[in-house]
């Protein structure tokens, strides 16, 4: 449940950053979560792919990285994308 609700605020803030810096394409991703998160490259990557079609596919590289930080922050280290 609690990665749900995280990886929704991660969705909806890649989305605005994406659009308040005119990244059209998402080609590498780097994250980092808190250590006891079940979070992963390939759960975000789904989700990202299913609620942010037009930024995120084949061709973008998610890394997710594991840190201690509260269990629904996420920092988001790194976005290279196509403008």
């Amino acid at each position: 449940m609690h990665d749900t609700i995280l990886l929704n605020k991660i969705s909806t803030s890649l989305q605005e950053l994406c659009r308040n810096h005119n990244i059209k394409r998402i080609g590498r991703l780097s994250i980092i979560v808190d250590e006891n998160s079940h979070l992963n490259s390939s759960n975000l990557y789904e989700h990202l792919r299913e609620c942010n079609k037009s930024l995120v596919g084949e061709w973008t590289n998610i890394i997710v990285e594991k840190d201690q930080l509260d269990s629904q922050v996420a920092i988001l280290h790194s976005i290279e994308g196509e403008k």
